[in-house]
């Protein structure tokens, strides 16, 4: 039986926070909030599952840190001491569990899109920064802050910052959506110019002692008008300097999602290549997902020195105790994610109350729900 000894292996990040091995579970954001962001019990229900199923560490996905910006009026919210308290009792969990559990902050971007090029022809692009004033920016990164130190108070002692998938953060990394000439944008590290004072002022107010992850968009799948990892060498170091202990690569936006998610290969090469430049030029730990569901393959990629640490998302949605099956010798008996993204279709489907899976009983999506995505194939 293989032991997979190289994920199973501790995974010290510094500043005192060693994960028991170096397999995690990516942030998904469940939709599993009342209508003011706070957690419903299915919410922690999950995050129990996924803490006792085999990973080393992971991230609780997507705590907007402004009350004006959900994906879903079910999403997840971090915005004031109530919201916290709400969230206390899965970090408390995490503690007794002995389990690196990270607050993942999120800011889904701009209200509305913006128009530009106004002389010639009209056009919009989705999550575009170029007109966002100096007070917003302020505004923005105040908020993260904010969300940080609740975070902390409530016995989080790591965070991860959203800077990925087309929101916010990623909105002013990309060259498509940000072209200032003012000191956010111009240069890749001008653009990262808000990641970097953001980090600075995350570590003014919590302090030296909790983890930073920084989830990083290394491909938008826009080509040489969006992100792309070559671009992002001395942005990577960048990071460190501002006080980031270790990155997670992304990949896709909203327009892109399905390339990624039809090419797994591709999607792998890609996401492999980024980690190992990304190691290069920032000397930080970085990790991955890109849609795995084999500790084989992960155990394979982490001891050929690509990545440090490797995750899994929608895999462990369709079965939180995959990572536990596996190791025992039981991958027979592991539920397999389809891959078909359904789950992705529920956040935007009226009928749907949560995000839903199609092979996990606990958690099972309506079969007339099923049968439309299905018959929309």
């Amino acid at each position: 039986m293989n032991s997979f000894s190289t994920s199973f292996a501790s995974m010290d990040f510094g500043r005192g926070r060693v994960a028991s091995n170096r397999l995690y579970f990516s942030s998904v954001g469940f939709d599993l909030c009342d209508s003011q962001g706070q957690p419903l019990p299915e919410f922690f229900e999950i995050y129990e599952a996924l803490m006792d199923g085999g990973c080393g560490f992971g991230f609780l996905g997507n705590a907007s840190v402004d009350p004006a910006s959900q994906y879903t009026d079910k999403s997840l919210m971090l915005v004031s001491p109530s919201h916290a308290e709400h969230l206390r009792p899965v970090f408390a969990s995490s503690e007794t569990k002995g389990f690196l559990l990270a607050a993942q902050l999120q800011h889904y971007g701009v209200a509305q899109s913006t128009a530009i090029d106004h002389q010639a022809q009209q056009f919009a692009i989705k999550g575009d920064v170029t007109a966002v004033s100096e007070e917003q920016i302020e505004n923005y990164i105040c908020q993260f802050a904010q969300a940080a130190v609740l975070a902390q108070r409530i016995g989080a002692n790591a965070l991860q910052v959203h800077a990925a998938n087309g929101y916010l953060l990623s909105s002013f990394l990309s060259p498509r959506t940000n072209r200032r000439r003012d000191r956010w944008g111009g240069t890749p590290l001008k653009r990262a110019e808000i990641l970097f004072e953001l980090l600075r002022r995350l570590r003014l107010q919590v302090g030296q002692e909790i983890l930073i992850f920084v989830r990083l968009q290394i491909d938008d799948g826009l080509g040489e008008e969006g992100i792309q990892f070559h671009q992002l060498g001395e942005v990577s170091a960048g990071l460190k300097l501002a006080g980031a202990d270790a990155l997670t690569c992304a990949t896709g936006v909203a327009e892109t999602f399905s390339k990624f998610l039809g090419s797994p290969d591709h999607t792998l090469t890609v996401t492999r290549n980024a980690a190992h430049f990304l190691k290069s030029q920032s000397g930080l730990p970085v990790g991955f997902a890109a849609n795995m569901d084999r500790l084989e393959m992960a155990d394979r990629i982490i001891d050929s020195g690509d990545a440090d640490f490797i995750g899994f998302g929608r895999a462990l949605i369709a079965d939180p105790y995959l990572v536990l099956k596996e190791r025992n010798g039981m991958a027979d008996a592991v539920v397999r994610c389809r891959w078909d993204s359904y789950c992705l279709r529920d956040k935007k489907e009226p009928s749907a109350d949560r995000v839903y899976c199609c092979v996990n009983e606990r958690f099972l999506r309506p079969a007339f729900i099923q049968k439309k995505y299905e018959e929309l194939q």
